[in-house]
């Protein structure tokens, strides 16, 4: 997805390769020479760099190249070309005060109160979550959860539906603490917001956290073909005014660069929200336990589209953006790919 160069990037916390200049065999002066007429930088949204729902051993080391990236501007992407990435400000702080032992013991600690608490879904986590990471949440199980007796979050479900009886909230408040009771004494600390509780986590705009299971930032990059043109032969005759490209974020990038010799710091700016009044985001609803339980019982826990049971997503059928609601007429289970190509097709 490409950001129209217009669009404003809002609170954003912004780090670049400060030594970009290597990879084209070039001083400073010589890579500022050659990229001077540059007024417009392509950028795109990744969702797929860094997930906190590890199924492999890549995403396992991503969280580590994210905590270097964000502690020692190591830029350790799978192509040359992006230089500057912006991050939400409280995962930019998380990753920046936090050790990444602890990082991947938060992670671990929430993903073993969703296997203890989500007993329908264990064989899911059991065949897809990476190897290493599922012996530690059995650990974990084992040692905090033991003799903890889970409700009967089904009966309490029909009881609300048939009866309004709440009970179901009381008893899910009361797993929760038992989950961050569990995670502070296994981390030392407690978890981020949007993994507080063992039943889901909470997508939250301000964290970067979207509805993939992962985390979201900005890149800026150049495509192999500017990279060639722009920088190794120096071409005076950029094309780079594009749709998909933006001027605030090249300009910002420009200016750091010339002087981060003297300021020796990555991250360079924060982008603020503007003073200009502008259209208000509807705030996405959080979908109810029970009613996620209820569509999950409907599709059998399955894709309504290919019928895998992995990957598995709670999608809107009439999109949120589009006003359609949390409620359970309004829920499917997709798998990853097919919600992927949902909104592709959207």
């Amino acid at each position: 997805m490409y950001l129209d160069h217009n669009e404003t990037l809002k609170g954003q916390v912004v780090l670049i390769d400060a030594f970009i200049n290597n990879k084209a065999k070039l001083t400073k002066i010589e890579f500022l020479k050659r990229v001077s007429n540059i007024k417009y930088l392509r950028t795109k949204y990744n969702t797929n760099y860094i997930s906190f729902y590890i199924t492999s051993i890549d995403e396992y080391n991503n969280l580590i190249k994210f905590h270097d990236l964000v502690n020692k501007g190591i830029f350790d992407f799978p192509y040359d070309q992006v230089f500057a990435v912006a991050i939400q400000p409280k995962l930019y702080n998380w990753f920046k005060t936090t050790n990444i032992t602890t990082i991947q013991k938060q992670i671990a600690s929430w993903m073993a109160g969703s296997y203890y608490f989500n007993p329908q879904k264990r064989d899911i986590q059991k065949n897809q979550v990476y190897e290493l990471l599922f012996e530690e949440i059995l650990n974990i199980v084992d040692t905090y959860y033991k003799d903890y007796p889970i409700p009967d979050f089904s009966a309490l479900s029909k009881n609300l539906l048939n009866y309004n009886d709440d009970t179901i909230f009381k008893e899910e408040e009361r797993c929760r603490e038992k989950y961050i009771k569990s995670c502070i004494e296994y981390c030392e600390t407690a978890p981020p917001d949007f993994l507080n509780s063992p039943f889901e986590y909470y997508r939250i705009k301000e964290w970067g956290v979207n509805d993939c299971h992962n985390f979201e930032f900005v890149q800026a990059y150049l495509r192999d073909d500017d990279w060639e043109k722009i920088i190794l032969k120096g071409n005076s005759n950029d094309d780079m005014n594009r749709s998909e490209s933006r001027d605030d974020l090249w300009l910002k990038w420009k200016h750091v660069y010339t002087t981060f010799d003297q300021r020796k710091n990555f991250v360079y700016s924060f982008y603020l929200e503007s003073s200009v009044t502008s259209k208000v985001k509807q705030k996405r609803e959080q979908i109810q336990q029970h009613i996620k339980d209820k569509v999950w019982q409907r599709d059998s826990g399955m894709c309504v589209q290919c019928g895998s049971n992995e990957k598995l997503e709670f999608d809107h059928i009439i999109p949120f953006s589009k006003g359609g609601s949390s409620s359970y007429r309004n829920l499917q289970l997709l798998c990853e790919p097919c919600n992927r190509k949902k909104h592709d097709n959207l």
